[in-house]
C-alpha cells in the first residue's frame, strides 16, 4: 500500500506536504472513537477559521444595485482565532497523550509534536504516533483572500455570488461557489421609508469542497457549508458610506476517508501482535463550526468607478477585512432606476 503522511488526514488540502506521502496506517491503529475524537480536536478550528471567511466580505452598503447595476470585489480578510482554539484537550477511551497536561496543539496552535500511545501488557508507554503540531500560526492573525460579484435585479434586489471553478493539483482537487441575496427592506415600512438612509437583509451561503486522492480507491474528502443572515443600515455622508450588520452565521465541517485499509487489530486495550484487520470506509466525521451572533463596523469610499472599503467584525472568531471592487450603477440611472 502506498503510504500517506498522516498530516493529510488532518490537514487535507491546505498543506504543502500533500505530495510527501507516507501512512495513514499508524494513526488508525488506534481505536476509531479515539482517532476521531483527534481528529476533530485538531481540526474544529480550521473549519472555523474557514466557516469565519466563507460568511464575511459579503457587504459594504445597504444599498442594493438596481438592475443592471453591479460590482466585482475582492479582499482579504485577516481572521483572529481565540487563543482557547490553539490546543485542545482529547477525551480519548484507550490511547494516551504522553504529555504533562494532555493537551494538543490543533492547526493553528504550536509546532511542537507529542506522542500518543497506549500502555502495554508490560504497564509501559508504549508509542503509536505523534500528533501532528500546528501548520498556522494563529497568534497574528490568519489571512483568506476572496473575490465575488453582484448584479442588481427588481425592487432593490440584489444577487450575489462567489464561484471557483475545480483545481486540481496532482491528487488534490477543490472548488468553492457560494451566493447570496441583499433586499432593501426599507422600502416597504412607513415612515421609515422616507428618511435618508438604507436598510437591507442579507442571507449567503457557501460551500467548499475537497477531494485528495491517495491510491486507487483510497481518498479523503473535507466539505465545508457556511450559512450567514445579516440586517445591514448604511447612510452616505460627505462621500463616505459608514455602515453596520448585526447578523447570525452558522457552519459544519465534513471529513470523510473512503477506501480500504489494512491495519493492526486491538483487543480494546493494546495492539494483538502479529493481528490485522481491514477498515472500510474508517472515518466519518461531522463537526459544528461558527454558529452564532456577529457584529459588524465599516466604511467605504466611492472614487469615480472603484469602491475602497474597510470593515472590522466581531464574533467567535474577530474579522479585519479590506476591500476594492469595481461598482458601477450607470446602467440603473440609464433606465431611470425605476425597476
Amino acid at each position: 500500500m502506498k503510504r500517506i503522511n498522516i498530516l493529510l488526514i488532518m490537514i487535507i488540502s491546505w498543506s504543502a506536504s500533500s505530495r510527501s506521502q507516507e501512512t495513514i496506517e499508524e494513526f488508525l491503529n488506534g481505536p476509531i472513537a479515539d482517532v476521531e475524537q483527534l481528529i476533530e480536536g485538531y481540526m474544529n478550528p480550521f473549519g472555523k477559521w474557514f466557516g469565519s471567511g466563507l460568511n464575511a466580505g459579503w457587504y459594504n452598503t445597504a444599498k442594493s444595485h438596481q438592475f443592471p447595476g453591479f460590482d466585482v470585489t475582492g479582499g482579504i480578510h485577516l481572521i483572529s482565532p481565540p487563543q482557547s482554539a490553539s490546543t485542545f484537550k482529547p477525551k480519548l477511551n484507550n490511547l494516551i497523550v504522553n504529555s504533562t497536561n494532555e493537551g494538543l496543539a490543533t492547526f493553528i496552535g504550536s509546532s511542537n509534536n507529542t506522542e500518543i500511545g497506549y500502555i502495554n501488557g508490560d504497564g509501559e508507554f508504549q508509542p503509536l504516533f505523534n500528533a501532528p503540531g500546528g501548520k498556522i500560526n494563529g497568534e497574528n492573525g490568519i489571512p483568506m483572500p476572496y473575490l465575488q460579484g453582484s448584479i442588481g435585479l427588481i425592487k432593490k434586489t440584489e444577487i450575489l455570488f462567489r464561484f471557483t471553478p475545480r483545481v486540481k493539483s496532482q491528487d488534490l482537487q477543490i472548488s468553492y461557489w457560494g451566493i447570496g441575496m441583499k433586499h432593501n427592506i426599507k422600502q416597504w415600512i412607513p415612515v421609515i421609508n422616507i428618511l435618508p438612509f438604507d436598510l437591507s437583509i442579507l442571507a449567503s451561503y457557501s460551500r467548499l469542497n475537497s477531494n485528495l486522492s491517495f491510491n486507487a480507491g483510497q481518498d479523503l474528502n473535507f466539505n465545508i457549508n457556511a450559512f450567514n443572515t445579516n440586517l445591514i443600515v448604511s447612510k452616505k455622508i460627505l462621500g463616505i458610506t459608514p455602515y453596520m450588520g448585526l447578523g447570525y452565521q452558522y457552519s459544519k465541517s465534513i471529513l470523510a476517508l473512503n477506501g480500504r485499509y489494512t491495519i493492526s487489530d486491538w483487543d480494546g486495550e493494546q495492539i494483538i501482535e502479529g493481528g490485522s484487520v481491514e477498515l472500510e470506509d474508517p472515518i466519518d466525521l461531522g463537526f459544528g463550526g461558527v454558529n452564532g451572533l456577529k457584529g459588524t463596523l465599516g466604511a467605504s469610499i466611492k472614487l469615480l468607478l472603484f469602491t475602497f472599503h474597510i470593515e472590522w467584525t466581531k464574533a467567535e472568531y474577530d474579522i479585519f477585512t479590506i476591500g476594492i471592487g469595481l461598482n458601477s450603477d450607470i446602467g440603473s440611472k440609464l433606465i431611470g432606476g425605476s425597476l
